[in-house]
């Protein structure tokens, strides 16, 4: 036998080797298939993913929040919540007016939760309403630490937009204080000089 012929053979068999190993594995050794299953999430969680997401509001976002609304289906729970997300990705995309009508919708349902007085009292501050900001969040209850620093927060930016500034400090101070490190707090926190009352 010639040599070609045998190195042929060699690089032959190890052509073959080189590709079952670079061959993906169809299964494990014990037999675990994986399989995904694929759908499309109920228009009341898409909205609610959608208003989670930071940045800018998705036309997608919007028109799964008002199927959520058009659903006759929807109880009153989901429904205020949906109203909620839809007025954050509304104040997101800069339709204000459209934000404060879902705000107003949905505080008027009597189910209001603290993320809706929270997201509402933003939306009031944006759309240059501070003092109904004010009237909404000054109604909540709230105990948990992480929404007593938004709140509060929220209420600093309202009452900064009314001129009282001592009130909008004090509100820094209690936001911070419920949750240490708050960046927006503590950024605007840092825009203000306290000067000593002579």
């Amino acid at each position: 036998m010639k040599w070609s012929n045998i190195l042929n053979r060699g690089l032959a068999g190890l052509a073959a080797a080189l590709a079952l190993a670079s061959t993906p594995a169809a299964a494990d050794p014990a037999g675990t298939y994986i399989r995904k299953l694929y759908f499309t999430p109920p228009p009341a969680e898409a909205c609610a993913e959608a208003a989670e997401r930071t940045g800018q509001a998705s036309r997608d976002g919007l028109q799964a929040c008002s199927e959520a609304l058009e659903d006759p289906e929807t109880d009153e729970e989901v429904r205020m919540a949906v109203l909620t997300n839809r007025a954050i990705l509304y104040r997101r995309a800069g339709k204000l007016a459209e934000a404060v009508s879902d705000c107003e919708a949905a505080l008027a349902s009597g189910q209001a939760v603290p993320g809706t007085i929270i997201s509402c009292g933003g939306v009031y501050v944006d759309a240059g309403q501070p003092e109904k900001a004010v009237q909404v969040l000054s109604s909540a209850d709230i105990s948990a630490p992480e929404l007593q620093s938004r709140l509060y927060h929220n209420l600093a930016l309202a009452h900064h937009d009314l001129g009282q500034y001592a009130a909008a400090y004090d509100y820094l101070d209690k936001a911070l204080a419920a949750e240490p490190g708050f960046a927006p707090s503590a950024e605007l926190k840092a825009l203000y000089r306290v000067v000593e009352a002579e």
